[in-house]
């Protein structure tokens, strides 16, 4: 899967005057079985002709249902030099837990930021939980994130007004991310808020916080709108700044053919080592995929005689059939999935499983065919 972006933005940080920006980024993500692998890049050119470049390689697992591993290896460059010489390197652990609509989420990794010669270093902790619900007025999602992070880097430090008020060889901060997202039809909207302040000898305060939100025009195209103020991050050696932007994201889609791994990845500013997940409803002759990061709801309509047995099974459920509900003219069965890979399969009056309409068929343990569902 590929995905392509195209966005501007104006950029102000606490030591510079207002920037106006253009960036042009995408990506590749191909996944099979438990494995997934993405590379992504980007350029941004400002109107003082400053420019910067990012690399991205992420690898997922998914060793079990509940359970996901990602790493994260990134570089960016100033001024379109080679990473390290004036840029950053780093790289972000992150496991994911998942119990029902509970979200455990911790993570640690480290950077190397090198300007003008002068190389320093950052590395971070984190711990988070998130919770979903899916109501009547659409999918809600809220969670809370701590970190613990130190650097040697002074000067994003102090051009975010934190100090060192005694000797010590690191910053060391504290931060807390609250955020609430919601999903319904093809909107998504995101807020979130966040507070930093020194630990030890570090002496100051900071504060982010962020509103983003898509739209899904097509299967294949999303509007992505934010503004805000982010925290320095000290992994990356990204600034201190507040923005605002607007961004077109473009996936290929196969007509009636589900997109794996299909990602459109918004890039929100102002959080602690989190991202956002927007992802085009999914709509076959006999599904309705709708998904958000972690969370999936897919609707299964089967068309069969009033006194057909269709039954639905699935891969996340040990394969345990169900019997379908006559809705109407069709045999109707909603789920809600984890976040990971699933495959479902029907069945009418007790004949060969099959993958439904509009899921990409893939084999099942017992010789017969289920259609593959990824959820972000």
């Amino acid at each position: 899967m590929a995905w392509l972006d195209v966005g501007g933005a104006r950029v102000q940080q606490p030591t510079s005057t207002l920037r106006s920006a253009g960036s042009v980024g995408g990506g590749l993500w191909y996944g099979r079985g438990r494995m997934a692998m993405a590379g992504e890049g980007s350029l941004t050119v400002a109107r003082d002709t400053v420019s910067a470049a990012q690399y991205v390689v992420r690898t997922t697992l998914l060793p079990g249902r509940r359970a996901r591993t990602d790493v994260d290896v990134s570089a960016t460059t100033n001024g379109l030099v080679f990473p390290g010489r004036n840029g950053n390197l780093s790289a972000l652990l992150r496991q994911t837990l998942t119990w029902g609509a509970v979200e455990l989420v911790g993570s640690a990794g480290g950077g190397r930021t090198s300007r003008l010669g002068l190389n320093t270093n950052g590395h971070a902790y984190s711990l988070g939980a998130d919770v979903q619900r899916t109501l009547r007025t659409g999918t809600w999602r809220g969670g809370v994130t701590m970190q613990r992070s130190y650097t040697n880097d002074y000067q994003l430090m102090e051009a975010s007004g934190i100090i060192l008020g005694d000797v010590a060889p690191n910053y060391t901060l504290g931060d807390a991310v609250v955020q609430l997202s919601f999903q319904r039809g093809n909107w998504w909207m995101q807020a979130n808020r966040g507070w930093r302040e020194g630990r030890g000898a570090t002496v100051g305060t900071a504060t982010s916080y962020n509103l983003a939100v898509a739209m899904n025009v097509n299967a294949s195209t999303t509007l992505i709108a934010q503004g805000g103020e982010q925290m320095a991050d000290v992994l990356r050696g990204v600034p201190q700044a507040r923005y605002t932007g607007l961004a077109v994201r473009w996936n290929p889609v196969r007509p009636r053919t589900l997109r794996r791994d299909a990602r459109a990845l918004a890039d929100v500013r102002g959080t602690t080592g989190s991202g956002v997940v927007v992802v085009p409803d999914v709509q076959g002759d006999e599904v309705l995929l709708q998904r958000t990061e972690g969370q999936g709801v897919i609707t299964v309509s089967i068309i069969a005689p009033a006194n057909a047995v269709v039954d639905l099974a699935v891969s996340s459920a040990d394969w345990t059939p169900v019997h379908m509900v006559r809705t109407g003219d069709a045999f109707v069965h909603r789920l809600t999935l984890s976040s990971g890979p699933h495959r479902i399969a029907v069945r009418i009056n007790g004949g060969a499983w099959r993958a439904p309409r509009g899921l990409a068929p893939v084999n099942d343990e017992f010789g017969g065919k289920a259609g593959m569902v990824v959820i972000p």
